[in-house]
């Protein structure tokens, strides 16, 4: 039997055999919360008014090097007091001035391991 460490649903919520919403596990599971807390806009979760990082607001200002350090600075914050499963190594953003976006590389490590994962993701407005 294999040890399952952490789960989360998966949000493309497609039925397992059981009927029940199809789950992602350990790696998979911390990669949704990641996703989780750079998608939602603080405020918007009910209950957790603080809840994820504060974005929407930054995207919206000029495609600078200095946007993109808050950005930075904002994302990694919020990464720390909302997902302790993670030791953040690393985490590049390049201004994408004529798209209007950022390109952002986050590298981590799980709490216990030392295996170095990966997640690009781009930031648009």
């Amino acid at each position: 039997m294999t040890t399952v460490f952490w789960s989360d649903y998966d949000d493309s919520f497609e039925k397992q055999s059981d009927g029940d919403v199809q789950k992602d596990i350990d790696v998979q599971a911390i990669f949704n919360s990641l996703k989780n807390i750079i998608l939602t806009i603080q405020g918007e979760r009910r209950m957790l008014p603080t809840f994820a990082s504060n974005l929407a607001q930054l995207l919206f200002e000029p495609v600078d090097d200095v946007t993109a350090r808050q950005i930075a600075e904002n994302l990694l914050s919020a990464i720390q007091i909302w997902e302790d499963r993670i030791d953040v190594t690393g985490f590049d953003i390049e201004p994408m001035h004529d798209q209007n976006q950022y390109r952002c590389r986050l590298k981590f490590t799980i709490v216990g391991s030392d295996e170095v994962e990966t997640i690009d993701f781009v930031l648009t407005r």
